[in-house]
């Protein structure tokens, strides 16, 4: 919808405010465009949006590994860091990195060979 003919957030029905609004905060200024491309997408469907806190943790997961294994800081520090428990940064920090990180790791030193 160009932009003259574009409602603003207050004005879109129902949970598409909340959607833009959500959208907003993170795309300043895209929220209500790509709230509408949603609303065209899927216009009349009920969608449900799962949970992608299994994604999140394997990230935090492994910027915990990245942080320790600097060498640096105390997992009790890497507990606070990360807010998470001792015993939580202790599981965490005692399973083998996710295959992102040990392909990142496999990336890095690839390149280190190149140094010089």
């Amino acid at each position: 919808i160009p932009v003259p003919y574009r409602p603003s957030i207050e004005e879109l029905p129902g949970d598409l405010s909340r959607v833009a609004a959500a959208i907003e905060e993170h795309i300043p200024g895209e929220g209500v465009r790509l709230t509408l491309l949603l609303a065209q997408v899927f216009g009349g469907t009920p969608v449900y949006f799962r949970r992608v806190d299994r994604l999140l943790r394997v990230m935090r997961d492994d910027a915990m590994r990245a942080r320790y294994d600097l060498g640096d800081v105390s997992m009790k520090e890497i507990a606070l860091l990360f807010g998470v428990s001792l015993g939580t940064a202790e599981r965490v920090l005692g399973r083998p990195a996710s295959p992102a990180a040990q392909q990142q790791e496999k990336q890095g030193k690839l390149f280190e060979g190149d140094r010089g």
